[in-house]
């Protein structure tokens, strides 16, 4: 046996234990994806939800919104639902996308404003069934982020763009979950124009069937969304 594939005996561990312990592979010994997630280097993989129309939704997220905001705003400490509000602006050309965001340079001269090329990252699509009423497309696609600091990706804008707003509302059910529920909304909040979940560490890079894909805790917490939201009936 390879020495790399031994682990050292800790005192009071038996050889049985310590050859057991190190044939364990758990899902949550790779962090390399999350930290590239928390770091704002790459994007989440979307879950999206299959059975439910972006018409519907619509129709319904008045009354979402009511629901979020009563469990936003209980008293400090049994909060339902935390949000973050965010307006993204990205420049779409022919060859690229960008985002366009605004930096505090710490002094009393304002703000900068700074490039982010987004480059596209195919994944597998993955139909998982949460329960027997909702079945989810998990897109594991996803941008790499490129600051405009780097020069292999200094951004040359094409003469045919577009620039888009929208509003980005990410809610969670705590400040430090890994998985949240989001809504793009246009400009006004008034409408809509897309709605899926998003996770940091939910899926499981170990090989199974489909079902597998998604972990425990991210189901339950897609679970958890589609009853305070009345999605499914």
């Amino acid at each position: 046996m390879e020495k790399n594939h031994v682990r050292a005996q800790r005192q009071g561990q038996s050889a049985r234990q310590a050859m057991m312990i190190s044939g364990l592979n758990t899902i949550y010994r790779n962090t390399s994806s999350t930290h590239h997630i928390q770091s704002k280097q790459r994007t989440e993989p979307r879950i999206y939800f299959l059975d439910i129309t972006l018409d519907e939704i619509n129709t319904q997220y008045s009354k979402i919104h009511s629901i979020i905001e009563r469990g936003r705003l209980r008293p400090k400490g049994t909060e339902l639902f935390f949000v973050t509000n965010k307006l993204e602006h990205f420049i779409l050309s022919d060859d690229a996308i960008y985002e366009i965001r605004s930096h505090g340079n710490g002094s009393n001269t304002g703000t900068s404003t700074v490039l982010y090329e987004y480059e596209p990252i195919d994944g597998p699509n993955t139909t998982v069934s949460v329960t027997d009423k909702t079945p989810v497309l998990l897109d594991e696609s996803y941008y790499v982020i490129h600051s405009h600091d780097d020069t292999k990706y200094r951004a040359v804008l094409s003469s045919y763009h577009i620039v888009i707003r929208h509003v980005k509302k990410v809610v969670k059910t705590h400040p430090k979950s890994m998985n949240a529920f989001v809504f793009l909304l246009n400009e006004d909040e008034t409408t809509v124009i897309d709605f899926y979940m998003t996770t940091e560490n939910g899926v499981n890079p170990q090989q199974g069937t489909d079902q597998d894909r998604l972990t425990r805790t991210c189901k339950e917490d897609i679970g958890s969304f589609v009853e305070h939201f009345k999605l499914c009936s």
